[in-house]
């Protein structure tokens, strides 16, 4: 299947750039929309992607394509954190900790935030719906706002509290 390098594809609010290499997904950078357009010509992935992200953003839970993410170049810890991440569902939330024995290493909270602040692959690899235990939490790419966004979108937030499963 051939992906173009770079594609660019927008929701109503949202955007999100695509870089792939060959049919790896390597790096999806997260936005706001602000006013930017679609790739012209979408590869078929990236118009399967979009039309998710559309339906994502009217509140639809969707199912993401299968996507290669090349995740063996990342630490096994990490792999165990993302695999377990992508797990929970759409409208639920797990702490740092939770995530943690969810990937069999109750211990290591804060680790799974550092692999939160570099997931690579945001919203499709969910680490908006990781929540402190005290409240939301940080989130590299947009900030509190995106999160917020997104977890409002998923009937997961309430006047700034998170809803636990």
């Amino acid at each position: 299947m051939y992906l173009p390098e770079i594609e660019q594809i927008v929701g109503n609010k949202l955007r999100l750039i695509l870089n792939w290499q060959d049919d790896t997904l390597t790096e999806i950078s997260l936005q706001w929309a602000d006013g930017e357009s679609a790739t012209e010509e979408l590869s078929d992935m990236g118009k399967q992607l979009q039309d998710c992200l559309l339906r994502y953003e009217a509140g639809e839970p969707v199912q993401w394509p299968d996507i290669y993410f090349a995740l063996e170049k990342m630490t096994p810890f990490g792999q165990k954190v993302l695999t377990a991440l992508m797990q929970v569902p759409y409208g639920k939330t797990v702490t740092y900790g939770e995530l943690a024995a969810l990937a069999g290493s109750p211990n290591a909270a804060r680790g799974v935030g550092q692999v939160m602040a570099r997931n690579r692959w945001p919203l499709i690899i969910p680490c908006h719906r990781v929540v402190s235990a005290s409240g939301l939490g940080g989130f590299s790419a947009q900030g509190l706002d995106m999160k917020r966004y997104l977890l409002d979108i998923e009937g997961v937030l309430h006047l700034g509290k998170s809803k636990r499963n």
